[in-house]
């Protein structure tokens, strides 16, 4: 009779322990997702902080998401501007990988080599100027409601242009004082939570307020690599 109580309850323990041992499998794959994010994004981070086209297409990706945050798009309108900021934003990291690569397997001139420098930045300035182009279209076809609607693009540009103006100086390669960077961020947070109170697309807002979080990070980075 004991044996068999034994074994009764050996046998009930069996599912209580069955989580426990799912549970650091779990654990280990939410680290290893949230590892290769962490990746992804230090790679931005670091093509931000080395390649100026990069610094460029972040202010203009800023400026675009702030126009589609101060502006009632229709979605198609939406879509086009979303596509346009990280299909160029992800073209140029690609290039910086690509030179990146040609450059550790040849330091030497070469013709092929410079041909596939030369053809990544080629994609990056088409996917630029068609982006340049949906932008204008977007905004063609949304100038009555901007007309209409002058004091909250007014309102709009009054917080987005310091904002914007901010977000270059965090990303300028230049020697400044960790108190204006400091500055810079808690000001640029403010502006981001006064526009949230009255975004025309919360989406956007969220666009510009993850691209001005990159330039925050590579300021940072640039001050513990000047150390």
């Amino acid at each position: 009779m004991k044996a068999g109580a034994a074994r009764a309850e050996a046998q009930s323990r069996q599912p209580a322990q069955a989580p426990s041992a799912s549970t650091p499998r779990w654990r280990g794959a939410w680290r290893e997702l949230a590892s290769s994010f962490s990746v992804a994004f230090a790679g931005v981070v670091e093509t931000a902080l080395y390649q100026r086209n990069m610094r460029i297409h972040l202010v203009a990706g800023l400026l675009v998401a702030l126009v589609g945050s101060g502006v009632a798009l229709g979605v198609a309108e939406q879509l086009a501007l979303l596509l346009c900021v990280f299909l160029v934003l992800s073209a140029e990291v690609a290039n910086s990988a690509l030179e990146a690569l040609v450059d550790l397997v040849t330091r030497e001139r070469h013709d092929r080599a410079r041909a596939a420098k030369d053809a990544g930045a080629g994609a990056v300035i088409i996917l630029a100027a068609g982006s340049v182009a949906v932008l204008v279209a977007v905004l063609v076809h949304a100038w009555p409601a901007i007309a209409a609607g002058r004091e909250a693009a007014l309102r709009q540009a009054a917080a987005g242009l310091p904002l914007a103006l901010m977000a270059a100086v965090l990303l300028a390669p230049l020697r400044r004082p960790r108190a204006l960077d400091i500055a810079l961020t808690i000001a640029g947070g403010a502006l981001l939570a006064t526009m949230a109170s009255f975004t025309a697309s919360a989406l956007f807002t969220a666009l510009a307020a993850l691209l001005f979080g990159v330039a925050v990070a590579v300021a940072s980075c640039r001050r513990k690599i000047s150390r």
